[in-house]
């Protein structure tokens, strides 16, 4: 593993610290002002949903299966935009009653959670499949004792339900974030499950927007087309139709000739009978379309693309991302089974002073270049690599590659 991956994660326990420490006080300070509840510090709660709209991998770190809870929520939902005020909802209860169980562990009341209340009723288990209810509760030490509440069976240390509250403070700010972006797209046309891996593939808020805008541009030019991108193309006009029919290419089964069975969906998380994390992989379909009689807008959308929907999001991710912040080390999937892939370590070329920004990245050679170096330009004709246009992108590389050379040489980036 790259020495700078192993120090960002060292940062990102700090940040995950600074920030449940910076939590508590806010409850206490309110406690002792004669208000006992959720966090409603406005500065602490700015603070925090700044630095996760610029680090949506802050979220895994505050609490970590917050994707995946999301993208159970999420599921199924035709509009995300009211999911996603009801998931804040939700939220806002689970982290009131952490946190009255860490400021007033003694209240009788707070020993039982009546799941045919009110509020869990018309809250909680609309939005969350209560599989996820029953666990979040349990971090809290209740334990469901018959099917209408469930009882305080042990109080869990002080920072454990600090964290617990802090995770949940974190988890209905991003959905207050994911809100705000929905609403700047064109309404009704945000799919959940692109707008989560949008999300965790553009990093800042504002580069999700305009990968989501990317996306719905390439869709409304498909339609445009007037090609049906689920369909072969018939051999012959007697081949369409009736009763018979196979289904879709796009969606065949491969272990069957007729195609039935495979159902097209995808997301984060899996709760169904396959391993969590993975997604059914479209075939690529078995006769191969007549393309003489094609025109060219049929190859926009090649049937063996289509198959991999979700590559389409990656790939406009891959020449806009900005570097991730020391501490925040790349985003997986919530509950993938394999392990994070290792790093690259960047150098500074030669041509970058101290003291001077870098104006590209040469992802091929892992190199940082100064605007009017000569190989960067080989580079840039040459090699894959981005611009860095802003100035925070620049220092934001700069920092990352300083801490790879310093760690990677045992010495300083310019020794």
């Amino acid at each position: 593993m790259c020495a700078g991956s192993a120090l960002r994660q060292e940062y990102r326990q700090e940040y995950r610290q600074e920030y449940r420490q910076e939590y508590r006080r806010c409850l206490e300070r309110e406690f002792r002002r004669g208000r006992a509840g959720a966090c409603s510090d406005p500065a602490f709660g700015e603070r925090l949903r700044r630095r996760l709209r610029e680090e949506p991998a802050l979220l895994g770190a505050l609490q970590a299966d917050a994707p995946a809870l999301l993208a159970r929520g999420l599921r199924g939902r035709p509009d995300p935009g009211p999911a996603l005020r009801g998931l804040a909802g939700a939220f806002r209860l689970l982290e009131l009653a952490a946190a009255n169980l860490y400021l007033c562990p003694w209240r009788r009341e707070f020993g039982t959670v009546q799941t045919f209340s009110g509020a869990y009723v018309h809250l909680l288990r609309p939005v969350l499949p209560e599989a996820d209810l029953v666990r979040s509760f349990g971090r809290l030490g209740y334990e469901r004792r018959d099917p209408h509440r469930l009882t305080l069976s042990r109080l869990p240390p002080g920072p454990e339900l600090v964290a617990a509250a802090c995770g949940f403070f974190a988890c209905r700010l991003e959905c207050e974030i994911l809100a705000e972006v929905v609403l700047r797209l064109p309404p009704g046309r945000t799919r959940a499950e692109d707008l989560l891996e949008a999300r965790r593939l553009a990093g800042d808020a504002e580069a999700c927007v305009e990968m989501l805008q990317q996306l719905g541009t390439q869709r409304e030019a498909a339609a445009d087309c007037g090609v049906d991108l689920y369909r072969e193309m018939p051999a012959k006009p007697e081949d369409a139709g009736g009763e018979d029919a196979a289904p879709p290419a796009l969606w065949r089964d491969p272990g069957s000739p007729r195609g039935a069975g495979d159902v097209p969906g995808r997301s984060w998380d899996c709760c169904g009978d396959g391993e969590p994390g993975q997604e059914p992989v479209p075939s690529t379909g078995n006769p191969d379309p007549d393309t003489s009689s094609t025109s060219s807008c049929s190859r926009l959308l090649p049937e063996q693309e289509l198959g991999r929907a979700g590559s389409t999001l990656s790939a406009l991710a891959a020449g806009s991302r900005s570097p991730q912040v020391p501490g925040e080390p790349q985003d997986l999937p919530p509950s993938a089974p394999q392990e994070a892939p290792e790093l690259p370590c960047y150098q500074l070329h030669s041509c970058l002073r101290r003291g001077a920004l870098p104006s590209y990245c040469c992802t091929t050679c892992q190199q940082l270049h100064a605007g009017a170096c000569a190989a960067g330009q080989a580079c840039r004709n040459r090699h894959r690599g981005q611009e860095l246009r802003s100035e925070r992108q620049q220092r934001l590389w700069l920092q990352r590659t300083e801490v790879d050379m310093l760690l990677a040489d045992g010495s300083g980036p310019w020794s």
